[in-house]
């Protein structure tokens, strides 16, 4: 069967056929991500999850490690380069953000997009954020997940995702604690003994800090409003 893309619906009733197991577990994934606003974070990670088990099931080891099972699914024509390098580019790929939301400190990295020539942060730390990346990735691997899922039934499934990755910009960078305090309009020469504090201090501080420029704007709105 040829298909361009699938639906998340369409992926979860598809996979269901196949594995109940599964299946429940996307609708799940599809539903945190959807109701009551929506939790980035837990999206993310249980999507992210979902993909290791699925692309390990493919393969029937479940001790590989990721990184080696998604050069085995590009090796056996599972996968196309352009997918490989989706998931596995050193930089940016997939799985590179998966580890930071297991295995880092978040405060260090943001998310960037350019609008209007200006590169705008988004703090990987924020709710907000996760969801903007789940928006940008979920479909696509949604989609991976059936197709490779599908070669295990009858009728495997074509979907073409080159298009669709190319399309999506990821960029993560790290910023220093300096950098991010200079965002929120603060300078962390008035911050007593902050030479002396350890990095996770100061990253720590960071993200209890209020963003001046912003209190700024709202207040100088204010009192303009009021003048007027």
């Amino acid at each position: 069967m040829n298909k361009e893309f699938f639906s998340k619906t369409e992926t979860i009733d598809y996979v269901w056929q196949y594995s109940k197991y599964y299946g429940n577990l996307l609708s799940y994934c599809k539903d945190v991500a959807e109701k009551d606003s929506g939790n980035g974070f837990v999206s993310l990670i249980f999507l992210f999850n979902l993909m290791e088990n699925i692309f390990k099931s493919s393969l029937k080891n479940y001790d590989a490690r990721l990184i080696d099972v998604i050069d085995i699914l590009r090796d056996n024509g599972t996968i196309t380069k352009i997918e490989h390098d989706f998931l596995n580019n050193k930089n940016n790929g997939i799985r590179i953000i998966r580890n930071l939301l297991s295995h880092s400190n978040l405060s260090k990295y943001n998310l960037i997009f350019t609008e209007d020539g200006t590169e705008i942060y988004y703090p990987l730390t924020e709710n907000e954020t996760c969801l903007k990346m789940y928006e940008m990735i979920s479909d696509i691997l949604f989609n991976l997940m059936l197709r490779i899922i599908s070669t295990d039934t009858i009728e495997p499934l074509n979907i073409d995702l080159d298009d669709k990755i190319n399309n999506v910009k990821i960029k993560i960078k790290k910023c220093t604690p300096e950098k991010l305090m200079e965002f929120r309009g603060i300078d962390v020469s008035i911050i007593p003994n902050w030479e002396e504090l350890n990095e996770s201090d100061k990253y720590r501080i960071v993200e209890s800090s209020s963003d001046v420029r912003m209190v700024t704007n709202i207040a100088s709105t204010i009192f303009k409003n009021y003048l007027e």
